[in-house]
């Protein structure tokens, strides 16, 4: 028994010496987060860089001339449990930069939850003053009582109006909440413009779910229910609209989220839409997954923004830009999740 056992240690290590000498790994490493990568979009030498510890940006098809679609991964030497932890928080994002406030709506929530909402006099005034355009996202519907209730002010002290003006888009903001809570993406009401074609949030958010090839490779069944939400989730899987504040193009913008998490091989897969922006961009989907490999931990994103301002003339320069500003974007936010975790260089 003795004999056997030092004879499997010695072909063990002579194997290994083979293995060094030809450059190939004594241990193969598992397939299964390179199968991962590759349904992501990858490609071969895209994965083997990330080896040298820095994110790796990719490029996704984009399905029309308002969307901007980049990917984004990265390997951390960081446990598994350490950076999903992060990424399961519910009130604020570790990928998300430049919030000024931040909250959770319920089913329950009253405009009261979506109090430290508040427009600047400038803008304030700018949303009662609303027409079709690009200088807010609203609705026909939601111009239309912005200037029955402006109406009612006509008497009012200036401050008073910036309060009103605020409570009022708050009360707004509620009620698109509630749209979707009731009928999802189908419920999201369009965007009126000025001069070309309403922007429909609700078929961009459809094309990007449809465009997941993590989604409808892994996990179909979330794939239906992502699509015709607000059918019941599948076991295991949890949700949360949180809401946020942020600077968006040097102004204050006031965004409506919804997220949803599932447990994935020890990590975890987070799906989140933002259903409302209040403008600069119409919505956007972000996929972001943990899964461990090499001892670490690799972090990935997918992210579909659509945006009216890279449609129309030089739509490809605009995209090249856009895409360029987005990959930006994500590498900042991929930095903060790098120091909230301790392990940036």
């Amino acid at each position: 028994m003795r004999r056997k056992l030092k004879h499997t240690i010695a072909s063990a290590w002579i194997l290994g010496i083979i293995f060094i000498l030809l450059g190939i790994p004594a241990f193969a490493e598992s397939p299964r987060v390179e199968e991962v990568l590759r349904v992501l979009g990858m490609d071969k030498g895209q994965i083997a860089e990330l080896a040298q510890g820095q994110p790796v940006a990719y490029a996704l098809r984009e399905g029309s001339a308002d969307e901007l679609a980049v990917g984004l991964v990265w390997y951390l030497p960081v446990s598994l449990d350490k950076v999903t932890g992060q990424l399961r928080l519910e009130d604020t994002d570790p990928l998300d930069v430049d919030v000024t406030a931040h909250g959770i709506l319920t089913e329950h929530s009253g405009a009261s939850s979506l109090a430290h909402v508040v427009l600047s006099k400038e803008e304030a005034q700018a949303l009662l003053d609303a027409e079709p355009g690009d200088e807010f996202n609203l609705s026909a519907h939601e111009i239309d009582k912005l200037k029955a209730f402006k109406e009612t002010l006509k008497r009012t002290p200036q401050r008073a109006i910036e309060d009103a003006a605020g409570e009022h888009f708050r009360e707004i903001l509620l009620q698109r909440y509630k749209a979707y809570r009731r009928g999802g993406t189908n419920a999201i009401a369009p965007y009126a413009r000025k001069e070309s074609t309403d922007s429909k949030p609700s078929l961009e958010l459809r094309q990007a779910a449809n465009a997941s090839a993590i989604l409808s490779h892994y996990f179909p069944a979330l794939h239906k229910v992502w699509l015709d939400y607000p059918k019941a989730l599948p076991p295991g899987v949890s949700e949360v609209f949180p809401w946020v504040e942020k600077n968006v193009e040097g102004r204050p913008a006031a965004i409506l989220r919804h997220r949803i998490n599932i447990n994935w091989n020890g990590g975890v897969l987070v799906l989140t839409r933002e259903i409302y922006a209040l403008h600069s961009y119409n919505s956007s989907q972000w996929i972001t997954g943990s899964l461990p490999y090499r001892g670490g931990t690799v972090v990935f994103q997918q992210v579909r923004s659509f945006t009216d301002q890279v449609a129309g003339v030089a739509s490809d320069v605009k995209h090249i830009v856009g895409r360029e500003l987005l990959k930006d974007k994500m590498l900042k936010s991929f930095d903060r999740l790098c120091n909230v975790l301790g392990q940036c260089n």
